[in-house]
């Protein structure tokens, strides 16, 4: 067997303390989590109250400033989607706790989710794309806000995507950047590799690869600014820095600063549009 390239060695500082290889794969720019939990088995690495993408309710300074940047961030999201003019329905992919697909829903959109951990038949969450409920459906919009990242099958999920959306259906995601400043800033420490909770890691070029490999076309990408702030803020905390707050605003502005100029920012939206023919 090829043995893979390392890129880096980290540890789950969020709850396990287990060491993870980040490796090479054979595509330029993707690193892959080695090793990776099974699916009968990567659960327990979600089984923490303090895990806040699935549970984000609650007191604390993490998890009030989580909220902060979720709102901030919404307003880019649904001004993506608002500019797309989508009034069809729309399958937020690894809703969460579902924050996103609710404030659509108040909007009025018609919206579907998908959380393996998390499923709600009577709200319309599905424990997989590949429920055989969505087999006849088309979406004219699918969105992944940082959860391909979480996926076993990669391509088999972007096939999946390009399945059930119509055929000028767009998917929206957002992914962290490997090659910013602050990954390279916090090295082993950065909590955007969250191994092994992140199974796939990528730069900006390779989920372009990703989804141009099935069918996709880019359209355009736009930059998470406060992204780069929330990283940087956990990662502080795993470094058990004395100066936790401060240092992530100087370490995630500067992130932003050098990423003007790189175009390498913490985290990015990508758009991309369904081709006719599949490939």
């Amino acid at each position: 067997m090829e043995q893979k390239e390392t890129h880096i060695e980290v540890v789950d500082h969020f709850l396990t303390k287990e060491t993870f290889k980040i490796q090479k794969t054979w595509l330029s720019g993707l690193l892959q989590t080695h090793p990776a939990p099974s699916k009968n088995k990567i659960q327990r690495y979600y089984s923490s109250d303090k895990y806040i993408s699935h549970d984000s309710a609650g007191s604390g300074a993490f998890r009030f400033i989580y909220r902060l940047i979720r709102r901030f961030n919404f307003w880019f999201k649904i001004r993506l989607i608002s500019k797309k003019k989508l009034f069809g329905e729309l399958l937020d992919f690894g809703s969460g706790d579902q924050y996103f697909k609710q404030q659509l829903q108040r909007r009025n959109y018609n919206v579907f989710g998908i959380d393996p951990l998390k499923p709600n038949l009577s709200k319309q969450v599905f424990d997989s794309i590949f429920n055989n409920s969505l087999d006849n459906k088309k979406f004219n919009c699918i969105t992944a806000w940082h959860s391909l990242e979480h996926v076993h099958e990669l391509e088999n999920i972007v096939k999946r995507f390009y399945q059930i959306l119509d055929d000028n259906g767009i998917v929206i995601v957002a992914v962290p950047n490997h090659r910013s400043f602050d990954a390279k800033y916090y090295k082993s420490f950065w909590a955007a590799y969250d191994a092994p909770r992140h199974l796939w890691h990528f730069d900006k070029q390779s989920i372009k690869k990703v989804f141009n490999n099935h069918g996709f076309s880019f359209m355009k990408s736009t930059p998470l600014l406060f992204d780069a702030y929330y990283v940087s803020l956990l990662s502080e905390k795993y470094k058990k820095s004395r100066f936790t707050i401060f240092n992530s605003i100087m370490v995630g502005t500067i992130s932003n600063i050098k990423a003007f100029f790189t175009k390498e920012y913490s985290s990015n939206i990508f758009v991309f549009k369904k081709t006719k023919t599949n490939i």
